[in-house]
């Protein structure tokens, strides 16, 4: 126990759930990288070759569009991981892209509220 001035003694906990309750990063998420090309038949994508990288043992996939692409992809790693997939397309240039599912981990939202946005401002003066 922790006695903090004012406030109520706290405890800490030790227990296996206490572990589960704050994973590592690690143990949240697993990522799947692939680098997508833009040729004269249209993209392919292969496995980022970089630690770390759960796609590194997936095959790739090819399309007429990134569209195509992305669906595809997103159907390589459903197959070999299941559903829930998260995913991200970055164009990196015109030619590249870098395609990323995320499978786990936590996803932070804002309240419906705070996403709006703030009020307006107020208006201006008359003139004179």
């Amino acid at each position: 126990e922790t006695m903090m001035e004012g406030h109520a003694p706290v405890t800490r906990q030790h227990s296996k759930q206490a572990a589960l309750a704050s994973p590592t990063l690690d143990a949240m998420a697993e990522c799947f990288h692939f680098a997508c090309t833009k040729g004269a038949d249209g993209w392919s994508a292969q496995p980022l070759k970089i630690e770390d990288n759960a796609a590194a043992e997936l095959e790739g996939a090819e399309a007429e569009t990134m569209m195509e692409l992305e669906k595809k992809l997103l159907e390589v790693v459903t197959a070999a991981k299941g559903p829930g997939a998260r995913v991200a397309c970055n164009q990196l240039t015109p030619k590249k892209a870098l395609f990323t599912a995320v499978i786990g981990g936590v996803v932070v939202a804002a309240a419906a509220g705070a996403a709006a946005g703030g009020g307006g401002g107020g208006g201006g003066g008359g003139g004179g």
